[in-house]
């Protein structure tokens, strides 16, 4: 890549990451077998003290792709079968003929295709123990099928954890460590280590950024032990771009190591036919989202946990990837503004695009109000005038809903700039002109009883 063209690059992610207010962020480039590692900013507000190329930031979900690549290590030895019923190798947590777990498969839980809810915490989660958090999962209701949709599920990659703790013998941070993390030379490090339940986070401090009216204020990084495996690794953009270079041929990997059989680590991003993660990603593998650009594709990731969000992108036949962290809420619209100048610099990142809102459209003659929910997440839609919504979400994450064609809405977010995000509801088949459910940043929510009130 031309001199010019890196000074350009350097150039646009120093005047993103200030236009954002992130306290702090970096950015991690191999491109045509060159490594170029960009930072800007403080690891905390008010403290000077600079990010570094060796800066950990919380990795958020992007963490799921090393619990992936566990899995693969247990495929490639012959332990783990990813289309066999998880209940050969987890006995204990079989239940009557009829349930769903006798159906899912280790492929359908890396895939987000297993049917089970995004999230669930009735105490277990608080816990460290996988094996516990698996049994009280299997007591909620499915959200679908095993393997006819797709349902985006940190509860999933707890219960793939337990798997690799049945399989290996020893705990899933212990196997992280000495399956992945010290043969090959990356260096991640847990938010929360169950080992050591009393120690500072590893991460840098997360911050939540309002930029309208331009507050910033420190986030401490936290992640509940039974989703450590979902969520809960903390390093610097350079490793994530040194795991996805071992998905490229040999002479642009990184590693001290190879992860797995490059044939076999490639389940990571075969396609999976039930994954149709509208509004989120363009499909998904045993690990990875899949992003279009052109006719490329991508492998990526993206994450957030308090105050810090993350992405990275992997184009595997033409040897690029890339990564971004930040510390701030609005790291999420750096990210959009870096992919768009970043194509206009002459390289097309593989990214989901999520559509600009419209005017609004007239809505269909299905009721769309009420109270959605997947887990312990609970979205209501609330009427605010005769063709005017507002989509309430419980961590704060609202703002107004527009129609944009027949069912299909999106969600603008004033406190992330504005920033508008994709969803669809999904009609009742066994009930003409009702609702059935919602599909919204990956997640489908079924619609409830719940009556909520509007606001006109």
């Amino acid at each position: 890549m031309r001199d010019d063209v890196i000074t350009a690059i350097s150039r646009l992610f120093e005047d993103l990451a200030h236009k954002a207010l992130v306290p702090g962020a970096q950015l991690s480039l191999y491109h045509g077998g060159e490594l170029h590692e960009l930072a800007t900013g403080v690891e905390h507000a008010g403290t000077g003290v600079p990010v570094t190329a060796r800066s950990r930031f919380a990795y958020g979900s992007v963490s799921k792709i090393f619990t992936a690549a566990l899995v693969l290590q247990l495929v490639e030895d012959g332990d783990i079968d990813l289309d066999a019923p998880v209940t050969t190798y987890l006995p204990g947590l079989r239940r009557s003929e009829d349930h769903p777990v006798h159906a899912m498969t280790t492929r359908q839980l890396l895939s987000h295709t297993a049917g089970l809810v995004s999230d669930h915490d009735e105490g277990t989660v608080r816990s460290a123990s996988l094996r516990r958090q698996a049994a009280s999962l299997l007591e909620q209701g499915p959200v679908s099928a095993p393997g006819t949709a797709f349902s985006y599920s940190n509860s999933a990659y707890s219960l793939v954890a337990y798997l690799v703790e049945t399989v290996t013998g020893q705990d899933w941070w212990q196997t992280l460590e000495s399956h992945l993390a010290l043969p090959t030379g990356l260096d991640p490090s847990f938010v929360y280590d169950a080992r050591d339940p009393g120690a500072a986070p590893a991460a840098v401090s997360g911050h939540a950024v309002d930029l309208v009216s331009r507050s910033v204020d420190a986030v401490a990084p936290y992640v509940e032990p039974a989703l450590t495996p979902a969520g809960g690794l903390a390093g610097s953009a350079t490793d994530l771009v040194n795991f996805g270079r071992a998905f490229m041929s040999p002479e642009d990997a990184a590693l001290d190591t190879d992860i797995a059989d490059p044939q076999i680590l490639h389940e990571m991003g075969r396609s999976v036919p039930a994954a149709d993660p509208f509004g989120l990603a363009d499909g998904w593998g045993a690990g990875w989202a899949l992003h279009l650009a052109g006719d490329r594709l991508w492998y990526g990731h993206d994450g957030t946990l308090d105050g810090s969000t993350c992405n990275l992108r992997v184009d595997p036949e033409g040897g690029t990837a890339l990564a971004l962290t930040t510390n701030g809420t609005s790291g999420l619209q750096l990210w959009e503004e870096l992919v768009a100048g970043l194509r206009d610099l002459g390289l097309d990142v593989g990214h989901y695009r999520q559509s600009a809102p419209r005017s609004p459209g007239a809505v269909t003659r299905e009721d769309i109000t009420g109270r959605y929910v997947n887990g312990d997440l609970k979205v209501d839609v609330t009427r605010t005038g005769p063709d005017e919504f507002w989509f309430g979400l419980a961590n704060g994450f609202s703002g107004p809903l527009t129609i944009t064609s027949g069912l299909n809405f999106s969600v603008t977010v004033g406190d992330l700039g504005g920033m508008s995000f994709n969803g669809r509801f999904l009609p009742d088949p066994t009930a003409p002109g009702a609702i059935a459910s919602m599909q919204y940043n990956g997640r489908t929510l079924r619609r409830t009883p719940f009556p909520v009130h509007s606001r006109v």
